[in-house]
């Protein structure tokens, strides 16, 4: 019994853990590695967080939305942190039982280039994370450049790989997240546009958490504590404390703790004023919300890339996000 404890006890140190006090079943969370400490991290990193919610934290590191999504579908953990709008859009248009419950942040990714590309008209070949948030926003750099047609897309199954082949020189750009950008910047790489740039066009690349719809009405009590850990965890890694709460999430990234300092300190989160309007509009409902206006960009790219046969209805946009624990957190449910 006791070396069965003990093998429990490491297990939770290596996935992250919150304190369970009723019991409940783990809480298998999908997630992004990389220099940014993404909140669901910070959250299992830190007692004084994760011992808020209800459920012992596990996370389970995924390479794109897209493997994230088909995941949650086959039941591997019922919460994806950081899935950006083409992949869950993607997801629910194709029946995937999901729901946005909270938006984290608006992208800041970074086409990359090597020292050959001196203006766009340089680009040759440019890689970027297949069906991602990434991929729409570059698609429709590319459209308002009028470059379509002129400049390939590279697609690739995960970031890592992208990366080494830019750094192998195989291909001279890539569309890639702020998590590889100090990296890349560190081999000689060059921000030609970022995403806020893309994002002035009209092509956001939204980032959320995600739930699987069943499983957040048998816990909403879970889903509540999570989403009142994650707007705390977004708040303190840029005070004063980012230190003291980056720092035990690194285990969980890969990186050095100064990078993911650094990193996170320039991390576009939505602050806390900004979220009710991208889950709901002045009418109150989610249909009218800045992230559903998102999702029919994002649905129109879908049918595009042959990703999706039609773009979701407003009714089924509007049925796939969940205002309401945000709105109770901000109703006092958070105490």
């Amino acid at each position: 019994m006791l070396r069965k404890s003990l093998a429990a006890a490491a297990l939770a140190g290596l996935t992250g853990c919150g304190a369970s006090a009723s019991g409940s079943p783990a809480l298998k969370i999908g997630y992004f590695q990389g220099a940014v400490a993404g909140p669901e991290a910070v959250v299992a990193a830190n007692p004084d967080l994760a011992s808020h919610v209800d459920s012992t934290i596990q996370l389970r590191p995924i390479d794109s939305g897209v493997a994230g999504m088909a995941q949650l579908r086959a039941g591997a953990f019922p919460v994806v942190s950081g899935v950006g709008n083409p992949p869950l859009v993607g997801a629910f248009a194709t029946g995937t039982d999901v729901e946005a419950v909270f938006v984290e942040s608006i992208d800041e990714s970074g086409l990359v280039v090597n020292d050959a590309i001196k203006s766009n008209a340089d680009l040759k070949k440019i890689g970027v994370l297949v069906g991602s948030t990434l991929d729409f926003q570059l698609r429709g750099w590319l459209t308002s450049q009028k470059l379509t047609g002129r400049v390939q897309v590279a697609s690739f199954a995960s970031e890592a790989a992208e990366a080494a082949a830019w750094k192998s020189r195989k291909i001279d750009s890539v569309y890639i997240s702020q998590a590889y950008l100090p990296e890349l910047k560190k081999h000689g790489g060059r921000v030609l546009t970022t995403a806020t740039d893309v994002a002035r066009l009209g092509y956001a690349a939204v980032n959320m958490l995600a739930v699987r719809k069943t499983y957040a009405r048998q816990h909403p009590a879970v889903v509540q504590q999570l989403v009142c850990q994650v707007a705390k965890a977004q708040t303190l890694v840029k005070g004063a404390q980012a230190a003291k709460y980056i720092t035990p999430a690194t285990r969980f990234l890969g990186v050095k703790p100064a990078d993911a300092i650094a990193a996170t300190r320039g991390y576009p989160y939505v602050p806390a004023a900004e979220e009710t309007s991208w889950l709901k509009g002045p009418d109150g409902t989610s249909a009218s919300g800045r992230l559903a206006k998102n999702f029919r960009l994002t649905g129109e790219f879908l049918v595009t890339q042959g990703r999706a046969k039609s773009v979701p209805s407003p009714a089924t946009i509007a049925a796939h996000i969940d205002p309401s624990f945000w709105d109770k957190a901000q109703a006092g449910g958070c105490a």
